[in-house]
């Protein structure tokens, strides 16, 4: 109605908190950001008829929690939780939804109801806690993060000893090592040593403590963490309340906490790196677009391992058609081969299926077997405490899919430049958004239920489509985009044929002919995909995808070089990463002094991952300085038995 309700002013990292009085059911709130002599709005969500508000204070003893209910008719609760482990629960009063009765649906429960909590600091752990006022059926009315801090990480666990003021070039440094408490069992220790004089203060500041105590419980990226426990003043205080405010992130679905609804963990906790998918009938006559299993007998999957002359089996036998299965423990790269065969058939059957046809393109395998990627491809629905403005949802209030436009997780760069066509971006064969080996995107076609077929039954314009669902495909969201196909062998010439991966002809482009176009439908001879596309995500709405002005995609298929061939298989085969190999840090030993012209720019002296202690809680090591005169600074980080962090830094 244009009365002011509230004004406020951000502190300098640009957050602040306001109240409003007097809420009305009728009433429509927006904020008016003035920056720099620019006024911004946003309108604020609509005052609900039914709810709670939750104000959360943390005192000396205890954190003080005030929930203000209006129209809520079922009893609720209020709970803490810390690090996955319940920390606190406790039934609200009955007054604060009824008259001492339960309201009903035919008869709402009107009127503000206000009910303190008080619940004791001690015990809460020391990092970010969460305050969640629910019900029965795990609907949440109110939540909120908070931080504790007891303290109990300020003193370090590790005194330093040794380090002089400054070190000549080449000169020998020792340090002496002595745990405060040697009754600490250390699981894991790890020794920095860098010229102090090279480093360079960043925003990125963050130590272990403040990554796994405050940033790995709060979405988004915390700008210089270590200013909110330089000291405990009310300053910070109020700061880092209004980070948790601004920033908490909401991880768990209460449905499924309050048993509502069923909790189905698709990823165990890993000691080991492990794989799962399910397993399908193969079909040949039609093309199915399936990611859940079909069979109707358990089968066994079978996983083979080769790196160099060595080679790893493994067998399992599925569940509901799928399985899931701990590997070998590989440094490095290899090949994984998945294949599935009915129970009965064993190993001698196995190895024979694999010596006969095992590179045909055009044989079909006994089953078609689908990994589980570890992050899915497309995003959630959005919700309020997402980063998106309520602006750029209004064009698309009608559609219930439009909230599967969330911009997370979406890493493909594009570009647009203002053309006569469609108003939209010239193509250009040398600057592609997205370049992908054939046959790892073939392996990701069929992990995500796009193509229960050999590549060699797919046709180019079927691949090309199935190419721009993947990399360009609107968050699960169908976009009649403009798609074309180029070969490497004309990359100027562009083929439009929008033909959907279930259509049963091949048609061939009027300027290839029909023995080199047959080399683009083998994955023995191919070699990458190149994606071009002026479609960008974050513009969803835009006027330039409007009407006539549709996104453009245009694939490019590349064979290898030279005709060169590489068998592609009949079953799965993966280009497994395993575990990094190791190395050494390299630290010289200068004990018998270099020539003068020896020129050493190391910034980072020594790094150890794994620093032994004595039965006494000590330690000395011992490293070389650079070729020039220095200070240094030490790091340390620590993880007890008992799961707690140690930190020391000679610099803070």
């Amino acid at each position: 109605e244009g009365k002011v309700a509230a004004v406020c002013r951000t502190d300098e990292r640009g957050r602040t908190t306001f109240r409003l009085p007097d809420v009305s059911e009728q009433a429509d709130f927006r904020a008016t950001f003035t920056y720099k002599g620019y006024e911004y709005e946003e309108e604020l969500p609509e005052v609900e008829e039914e709810g709670c508000a939750l104000t959360v204070t943390v005192g000396d003893s205890a954190v003080e929690a005030v929930i203000q209910a209006v129209g809520v008719k079922c009893p609720v609760a209020l709970h803490v939780m810390s690090g996955g482990v319940s920390r606190f629960y406790r039934p609200l009063p009955v007054s604060l939804f009824s008259n001492g009765m339960a309201g009903t649906a035919d008869e709402p429960v009107s009127g503000l109801r206000v009910c303190r909590m008080a619940i004791p600091l001690d015990s809460l752990p020391t990092g970010v806690n969460q305050l969640t006022v629910f019900d029965g059926e795990g609907r949440i009315y109110a939540d909120r993060l908070f931080f504790v801090n007891h303290h109990d990480y300020d003193a370090p666990k590790l005194a330093v000893s040794g380090v002089r003021q400054s070190y000549e070039p080449f000169d020998s440094i020792t340090l002496h090592l002595q745990l405060t408490d040697p009754a600490d069992s250390l699981s894991s220790f790890s020794l920095t040593v860098r010229d102090r004089d090279t480093e360079e203060d960043t925003y990125d500041n963050g130590t272990i403590l403040t990554e796994m105590l405050l940033a790995s419980e709060i979405k988004g990226f915390v700008e210089n963490p270590g200013y909110y426990f330089e000291s405990d003043d009310s300053l910070r205080r109020q700061a880092l309340d209004r980070l948790m405010m601004v920033q908490g992130w909401r991880r768990y679905k209460w449905r499924e906490m309050a048993d509502v609804e069923p909790l189905a963990l698709p990823w165990l906790p890993e000691k080991f790196q492990t794989i799962g998918g399910c397993v399908n009938r193969s079909e040949r006559q039609n093309i199915d677009f399936k990611k859940i299993s079909n069979l109707k007998k358990e089968v066994n999957v079978w996983a083979m391992f080769t790196q160099g002359p060595e080679t790893f089996e493994l067998k399992q036998q599925t569940k509901d058609g799928a399985f899931y299965m701990a590997i070998p423990k590989i440094y490095g790269d290899c090949m994984m081969f998945l294949s599935a065969a009915k129970l009965k058939k064993g190993a001698e059957y196995v190895s024979k299926k694999r010596r006969e046809g095992f590179t045909d393109e055009e044989a079909w395998p006994d089953y078609y077997v689908k990994l589980d990627l570890f992050h899915p491809h497309f995003a959630h629905p959005y919700s309020f405490y997402q980063d998106v403005s309520p602006r750029d949802l209004e064009p698309f209030a009608h559609e219930d899919s439009l909230v599967r436009g969330s911009f997370e997780g979406r890493v493909l760069p594009s570009v647009t430049v203002r053309t006569r066509r469609n108003g939209l971006r010239r193509y250009d064969p040398t600057k592609p958004a997205v370049v992908i080996d054939a046959y790892d995107a073939y392996n990701m076609m069929a992990d995500y239920g796009l193509a229960d077929v050999p590549f060699y039954y797919l046709s180019s314009p079927a691949v090309s489509t199935l190419i721009s669902f993947l990399f360009v495909g609107d968050m699960n969201k169908y976009r009649d985009y403009f798609l074309r196909t180029t070969f490497n062998t004309w990359p100027n010439r562009l083929w439009d044929k929008p033909v959907m991966p279930s259509t049963p002809t091949y048609p061939v482009p009027d300027w290839l002919s029909r023995g080199e176009f047959e080399k683009y439908r083998s994955l023995s001879l191919l070699d990458k995909f190149y994606i071009y596309t002026d479609y960008v995500p974050r513009e969803m709405g835009s006027w330039k995808y409007r009407q006539d002005n549709q996104p453009e995609v245009i694939v490019g298929m590349q064979l290898r070089p030279d005709g060169e061939y590489f068998p592609s298989c009949r079953d799965r085969r993966y280009l497994l990463h395993g575990y990094a190999v190791c190395d050494d840090f390299y630290s010289p030993d200068y004990s018998h002094r270099p020539l003068p012209e020896t020129k050493d720019y190391r910034r980072t002296l020594l790094w150890m991952p794994e620093v032994e202690f004595d039965a006494k809680g000590s330690a000395t090591v011992r490293l070389y300085n650079n070729s020039k005169r220095t200070s240094v600074s030490v790091e340390a980080v620590g993880v007890t038995d008992s799961g707690r962090y140690m930190q020391y830094n000679s610099v803070r």
